[in-house]
């Protein structure tokens, strides 16, 4: 069974902060954000979205709960017993992100999925063969992606493992084919082989479901780096593995538990000498989540911006869409998947990965108009 702390609220900023807190800013809307004219407030990752709240939470082991405090950003800073930690924290949420890959991170970007595989849960088998892939990936283009995400093995909850070879074999020809096109290409893989393949085929970003915690992994990109490649990388996290992940899940408080991991993975890549601007996340909806815990993860996407680097989302049909509608088949789940996305855009993310293209760039220009 998956373990939750209870979620406790306090008037006092006092009885919540201890030595390790976590920061989560309460996103506005436009008509929020347009009544503050003049007045103080502060921007997400240097985007569209602002906010002048924050939400402070600590865990209380003793108790088995999450203690929440929420103010103003000038409350916080005045009464905070760890003011050197709040403005570093603050930055990181603040701060614009760099270029990713050489993308303009104050926009926000759409990753078109591409999975050569004949067993991927959405569109296993139709683009298996390379001409296929790379059809579809232009089409994709056209569409508005910006990114090309190429997968060769299925990592949909049950899947097993695939060779080495298998996947080359799948992969490789097609980001070959789309390098030469000079199209942005990111690599679906947890293989550190497959890794080192695609960056010398032209691949200028990983995108690691397993997070990088193979440090034969972790090698490949340092030395990548070390060449002169400067790879750019996602962290995304699972769970588990894809045979087993969707067992028991088991968390404190999803979202906490999540940016802990991902800020050591962080921690792990810079460390190995990868820049930080190198590096985005990815909180890995339906990998190793329950359905409560997915939802937990786009209402606290904002928690992650104190990571300080760019927030990739995958959301595109997934199981936890047809799990609150009736189970809609994976062709009738865009209504939810767009619905997600929007979401996570207003908490300020600056990447989403999605199979439906056309209809997700749509929906983002209307929210960005409105």
């Amino acid at each position: 069974m998956t373990a939750r702390f209870q979620i406790n609220h306090f008037p006092s900023l006092r009885d919540v902060e201890t030595d390790i807190n976590w920061v989560k800013p309460v996103p506005l809307d436009k008509l929020g954000l347009s009544c503050l004219s003049g007045m103080p407030h502060y921007s997400l990752a240097g985007g569209q979205a602002g906010f002048t709240q924050v939400d402070i939470s600590s865990y209380d082991y003793s108790s088995n709960s999450m203690k929440i405090w929420r103010g103003s950003v000038s409350d916080w800073l005045q009464k905070t017993k760890m003011a050197q930690a709040a403005i570093q924290t603050l930055d990181n949420i603040v701060s614009a992100r760099p270029n990713f890959a050489g993308l303009d991170m104050s926009a926000t970007h759409l990753m078109g999925v591409v999975n050569v595989t004949p067993d991927s849960f959405s569109d296993g088998g139709q683009f298996l063969e390379p001409e296929a892939a790379i059809s579809h990936a232009n089409a994709l283009l056209s569409q508005g992606a910006s990114i090309i995400d190429i997968g060769g093995e299925s990592t949909r909850p049950g899947a097993a493992q695939i060779t080495i070879a298998e996947e080359r074999q799948r992969v490789i020809p097609v980001t070959q084919a789309l390098s030469k096109q000079n199209i942005l290409v990111s690599v679906d893989t947890r293989n550190p082989e497959i890794m080192r393949t695609a960056l010398l085929e032209g691949a200028q970003i990983i995108n690691d479901v397993s997070g990088f915690r193979n440090k034969e992994c972790l090698r490949v990109i340092s030395d990548a780096y070390k060449a002169g490649m400067s790879p750019y990388v996602v962290i995304m996290h699972m769970q588990g593995e894809p045979a087993t992940m969707q067992e028991a899940p088991s968390y404190n408080f999803a979202p906490i538990d999540i940016y802990v991991y991902l800020q050591e993975q962080i921690d792990l890549l810079v460390s190995s000498g990868l820049p930080r601007s190198n590096i985005a996340v990815d909180v890995g909806f339906g990998f190793g989540k329950t359905v409560k815990d997915n939802l937990a993860l786009i209402d606290w996407m904002p928690l992650f911006h104190g990571l300080g680097v760019p927030i990739l989302i995958g959301v595109s049909r997934k199981s936890t869409i047809a799990k609150l509608d009736n189970n809609a088949p994976v062709d009738e789940r865009l209504g939810g998947s767009i619905a997600l996305t929007l979401k996570s855009a207003d908490a300020g993310v600056q990447m989403v990965r999605t199979h439906d293209v056309r209809q997700t760039a749509q929906a983002i220009k209307l929210w960005q108009a409105g």
